[in-house]
């Protein structure tokens, strides 16, 4: 070893600030470039601002506490809910469970407003990762060896994996921002006139960031949450992901945890870098498919409301009217009910049928069905015409609008 070689050089031969990316197969290219068209169609989509606001709430709690639960955090999503919506309390024993959970969102939260503040380009820098840390580990009870906000100064061994040494984590780490920064600034440059390959480079800028702060391990606790955080952050701030879908993968890794920590064992002990980055790309894939769905049903119902109050346009504006839209917005979808249990859907519903008549209900809905709102699938028994907003999202295993021809077929 010569007198200005340093001890990661061959203790950690892996961490080399290179990643050739040709040696991605064909699939993770598929598989990046259906997820940049995903984003688009995610940043496209329209949403009425309080269902926007609901899902990125329940994105960011369920990233946050995937993360927390990477490393041990036992909390589920309903009682993280419970303690953020209803003020519940934990016993003292297990409070720190709550407070790794905040701290995560906290730190979420900062990033987010730095998204909203921010003018330029995003850097990473040393500075900036040591203050994340700091808000990660706030209020924690932790070892002695653990300084939030500060580097390691000793040797660190997590279950069969030696951290970089001590003595050169700050190069490491400066090192790192330098190699992240440069891909960075290059998917700046192309941001305009190739917007999809400027979303795989920030893509690998957050993937690469999560390996190798893990492969470095600068922190006597808390690289994972750091590590996950930043690779958020980068997500956040490239304008190419919707906030909404930026802690999608720390929710992916929390889901398949155990090929989580496979593949991060892989990319040193194998050099398999490419494969962390697939197992990434595969993973980001599938939640944004996922979360496509979910935005989807949401417009589905908007589609549906629109329609049902046009369909009301032409009808006297009177409390029978009302009655019938009601009813048919409190109907849900693809259930099959009674009249008993229409009569019932909801208190509203209920009060407006207080002491009425059968006969009123059976002329409420045969009007609703006159004005194809409700079916009639079987003598008493309704079911929402909600399956209507369906008629223009073909189904490939028929080659046609499916929902339409499957009715059609029954009829």
């Amino acid at each position: 070893m010569t007198s200005d070689a340093r001890l990661y050089e061959s203790s950690h031969p892996w961490i080399t600030f290179d990643f050739p990316t040709s040696t991605l197969s064909e699939i993770v290219w598929a598989h990046l470039g259906e997820s940049f068209s995903k984003c688009q169609h995610l940043i496209g989509a329209p949403l009425q601002p309080g269902v926007a606001l609901e899902l990125a709430r329940v994105y960011m709690r369920r990233g946050a506490l995937a993360s927390a639960a990477i490393e041990g955090n036992t909390l589920s999503e309903e009682e993280v809910n419970d303690i953020l919506d209803n003020n519940k309390r934990l016993p003292e024993s297990q409070q720190y469970l709550e407070q790794e959970v905040r701290n995560v969102l906290d730190a979420l939260t900062s990033v987010r407003r730095e998204v909203w503040e921010s003018d330029g380009a995003f850097r990473i820098s040393a500075e900036w990762i040591l203050g994340k840390h700091s808000e990660l580990m706030a209020n924690l009870d932790v070892a002695e060896h653990v300084n939030p906000g500060s580097y390691r100064d000793i040797p660190i061994v997590v279950g069969n994996y030696r951290g970089a040494p001590a003595e050169d984590v700050p190069l490491l780490m400066d090192k790192l921002c330098t190699w992240v920064n440069t891909i960075l600034d290059e998917a700046a440059e192309k941001r305009d006139s190739a917007p999809d390959q400027a979303f795989f480079l920030v893509f690998f800028a957050a993937t690469l960031s999560h390996l190798y702060l893990a492969w470095i391990h600068p922190f006597g606790d808390g690289n994972g949450r750091t590590a996950r955080l930043i690779e958020c952050a980068i997500l956040a701030h490239c304008g190419l992901v919707p906030y909404v879908s930026t802690n999608l993968l720390s929710d992916y890794y929390n889901r398949t945890r155990g090929r989580y920590y496979e593949k991060l064992d892989a990319a040193s002990k194998r050099r398999d870098v490419a494969g962390f980055v697939a197992y990434s790309a595969l993973g980001f894939r599938d939640q944004l498919r996922e979360q496509i769905r979910t935005v989807q049903a949401h417009q589905r119902v908007v589609a549906w409301v629109n329609y049902v109050h046009e369909r009301f346009q032409m009808e006297p504006s009177t409390d029978t009217a009302r009655r019938r839209r009601a009813v048919v917005l409190a109907m849900p979808d693809g259930v099959e009910l009674t009249r008993k249990q229409i009569r019932y859907l909801n208190p509203f519903v209920s009060e407006m049928y207080d002491g009425t008549s059968d006969r009123l209900f059976r002329r409420d809905m045969g009007k609703l069905i006159e004005l194809e709102l409700v079916d009639e699938v079987t003598p008493g028994r309704y079911e929402s015409g909600i399956w209507r907003m369906d008629a223009f999202t073909p189904r490939p295993e028929y080659g046609v609008f499916a929902p339409v021809l499957e009715r059609v077929s029954a009829d």
